[in-house]
């Protein structure tokens, strides 16, 4: 299993990752924190933040199960907010 930072590592890659799927999402934000939701409709993928309640919410990426570009800006915006980016920089 991927540690938290390799997962961050590997999404704020430039250029963007074109392989970052949803199951690595589900890890990643586990490891932040997070807990998962179904996001409303069929495919759709939801997290709360457990410590700020906030809320990352989109469609779920289909037919495949890599995240599209604006996916993978919610999630880095997401994870900048909750300040869980911050807490690995620190790391380093």
């Amino acid at each position: 299993m991927p540690k938290k930072k390799d997962l961050i590592e590997k999404l704020y890659r430039k250029p963007y990752p074109k392989n970052f799927t949803v199951r690595e999402l589900d890890m990643l934000m586990a490891k932040c924190n997070c807990t998962r939701f179904q996001g409303g409709r069929g495919s759709g993928i939801g997290f709360v933040h457990n410590k700020s309640k906030r809320i990352l919410q989109f469609d779920g990426p289909h037919p495949g199960k890599e995240l599209y570009k604006y996916q993978i800006e919610k999630v880095k915006k997401f994870l900048d907010e909750t300040g869980e980016k911050e807490i690995v920089d620190n790391e380093i």
